[in-house]
This record gives structure tokens, C-alpha cells and sequence, in this order.
């Protein structure tokens, strides 16, 4: 589970598993809405179980040229700060190939080794999944499959970023699986499910809401704390994400946050904002504190 986080950014889909149907606090207005636009429990459900749109969105970042503005700060057990990388460039693309270009870097701290190699894996994460030191092949292609070449880490932090609810994570240990099917039987006694509506960045909203119910004494039993999801009215594109994440056990110490802002460009949906704070502390490995934010503007989409 550690390198579920920063990692799941990595663009892919798998299939959803969970068909059985959640229990639902439905607030006024949405009960209204959901009766004028005919739409029932059922199919919301299903939207939320099999969305692909917040992974397209991550494809689109990839596929089309913009530029970019990220800064990653790195903290100490006291939260103060020990370091930092800002970035700020252009994110290049042919429809085949993606490259990027730092027009500016800034460094604070010891970040790297002697070697040039990362001393915190959360920077390396964010460099290998964002900035890439070589041109990356890009595709628009939607593929239930795992890929193969990636390792079982990989394989997890994208089922977990990109199959909301999914238990298919290759690794099981302390139950994981169990826990991050959140729309399971087993999960439901522990969630609140919530759906509003909103306006988003002038676009009409339904919000999902999955949240740990207050009561539950002992909170090890959960490990997604939180899940928001802002679906556009008309079309069912995911427009926001948020994340919450918090477990501990003998030999795992996490706690993150996870926020993706996307709004469209030319009709194409695409993450104009990425925040990520978290911590944690796993055996055998140094405890990590950051704190990172990339922005993405001025999308060239024809």
C-alpha cells in the first residue's frame, strides 16, 4: 500500500467487480431532481461503479500539449520544511509520443544523492508519473487489461486511483482487497453514501459521497476515509475527485489526501489541478511528509 498514492496518477482502467447495490441518503432536492430527469437509484449506481471519463481525463492530460506549474514540498516529523522542487514548463505531445520541457526549476534542500538519484520516493514518484526524463508513447485507447510490464505495485495504485470500489488489487495484506471495496456487503456498515447536486465551474453536478460513518470505534477497519465525486449533469464526466486515506497498523502509518479539479477545454475534459498531502511511515523505510500541486494551463486541443 505504500506506493498506492503518488503512483496511481499512471493512466489505466480495469474492470469494475461490485454489482451488488449500495443504501443511499438522498437529500431533498436531489430526490426531486432524480424524479425530473427519470433517473433511478440503479443507474445512477451504475455510473459510479463504472466511470472511465476521470481515467480519460488522465489520458487527455497526456495526449494534449499544455503547460504545467508544480511545486513539491517535502517536510520533517515536526512539519518543517526540508526541502522543494518547483517546476514550470511545457508538457509536448505528436498524438504519438509525450515529452515535457522545464523552462524553470528551482531546488531547495537535499533532495538528490551523490548519484542524482531521489532521496524521498514521493519526488521520484511525481517526476517518473508526471515528468518524465524521456518522451513516453500516449494513446487515447481505453484497455481493461493489466498491463503486464508494470509491477504488482503499479498494478495497484491504478486500481485503486481508477476502479472506484474495486477489491482487484494483487495484494491482500491485513485485507486490503476487503477494505477498498467500499461498495461491498462487508464495507457498507462502515459508509455513509450521499448524493446532492452542486454547480462546479459553472457546470450543474451530481455529488457521490462516500464517508466513514462516525460511530465506527475502530477505524482500522476502513482505510478510504472519504471518497467526493462531482459528475456532470448532462454527460456523467467526472469533473472533481477527492481522496482520503488514513490507516495504521504494526508496520503501516498513512495518511493522505488526494484532490483532482478537471474542467473542459474545447469540449475535452481534462486535470487542471492536482493536490496531494499525505504522510507516512512504513517499516524499514524512512517516514515521508509532502505536500505537492501541479497546474495545468493554456491546453492546445483543435
Amino acid at each position: 500500500m505504500k506506493f498506492i498514492l503518488p503512483l496511481f496518477f499512471v493512466c489505466s482502467s480495469l474492470l469494475f467487480s461490485q454489482d451488488t447495490l449500495l443504501p443511499v441518503i438522498f437529500l431533498k432536492d436531489v430526490d426531486i431532481l432524480e424524479n425530473k430527469n427519470e433517473l433511478s437509484v440503479d443507474d445512477f449506481m451504475n455510473y459510479v461503479q463504472k466511470d472511465t471519463t476521470f481515467y480519460k481525463g488522465f489520458k487527455h492530460l497526456r495526449y494534449y500539449k499544455h503547460k504545467y506549474e508544480s511545486n513539491l514540498k517535502i517536510f520533517n516529523k515536526k512539519n518543517s520544511p526540508i526541502g522543494s522542487i518547483y517546476k514550470k514548463g511545457v508538457h509536448y505531445s505528436n498524438k504519438e509520443y509525450a515529452w515535457i520541457k522545464n523552462d524553470s526549476v528551482r531546488l531547495f534542500g537535499k533532495l538528490f544523492k551523490r548519484n542524482g538519484k531521489h532521496r524521498f520516493y514521493t519526488a521520484k514518484a511525481f517526476d517518473d508519473v508526471f515528468f518524465p526524463n524521456d518522451s513516453i508513447k500516449i494513446s487515447l485507447n481505453i484497455t481493461k487489461r493489466k498491463d503486464r510490464s508494470d509491477n504488482q505495485n503499479l498494478n495497484d495504485a491504478k486500481t485503486v486511483g481508477f476502479s472506484v470500489g474495486s477489491d482487484k488489487t494483487e495484494q491482500n495484506k491485513g485485507g486490503v482487497r476487503k477494505k477498498l471495496a467500499i461498495f461491498s456487503q462487508k464495507m457498507q456498515p462502515y459508509y455513509d453514501y450521499l448524493i446532492s447536486d452542486t454547480i462546479y465551474k459553472g457546470v450543474e453536478c451530481y455529488v457521490f459521497m462516500v464517508i466513514m460513518k462516525e460511530d465506527i470505534k475502530n477505524e482500522n477497519k476502513v482505510i478510504i476515509k472519504k471518497l467526493v465525486s462531482f459528475f456532470d449533469k448532462n454527460n456523467f464526466t467526472v469533473l472533481y475527485r477527492h481522496y482520503k486515506f488514513d490507516y495504521k497498523n504494526l508496520i503501516l502509518d498513512v495518511d493522505m489526501d488526494v484532490k483532482v479539479y478537471l474542467n473542459y477545454v474545447n469540449d475535452v475534459h481534462v486535470p487542471t489541478e492536482i493536490y496531494y498531502k499525505g504522510n507516512w511511515n512504513v517499516m524499514f523505510f524512512k517516514p515521508e511528509r509532502s505536500e505537492f500541486i501541479l497546474k495545468n494551463t493554456d491546453f492546445v486541443i483543435e
